[in-house]
């Protein structure tokens, strides 16, 4: 075998090993790109990102409401906040 040839198939290789994780990136940065409802916890008043968990501050003064976590960048839905316990 040629040299060209056996590096067009070493090439190959290593691109075919890297195609399920970019597939799996892509996937989930797609995923992000749908609106999840935000968290609202009623008993600690504070609202909440339901991919991440993190916390956006006190919803009762909350006016600012983001299009983005600013965490790990899912999309939110602020129009129908799921109302927690916890």
């Amino acid at each position: 075998m040629d040299k060209q040839a056996q590096w067009d198939i070493e090439n190959l290789q290593k691109i075919i090993g890297v195609i399920p994780y970019a597939i799996e990136r892509a996937i989930k940065a797609l995923e992000k790109q749908v609106p999840q409802k935000v968290k609202k916890y009623k008993a600690l008043n504070e609202t909440a990102c339901p991919e991440c968990g993190f916390a956006f501050g006190y919803y009762e003064y909350d006016d600012e409401k983001f299009d983005y976590c600013y965490n790990c960048g899912q999309k939110l839905d602020w129009e129908s906040e799921g109302e927690h316990d916890e």
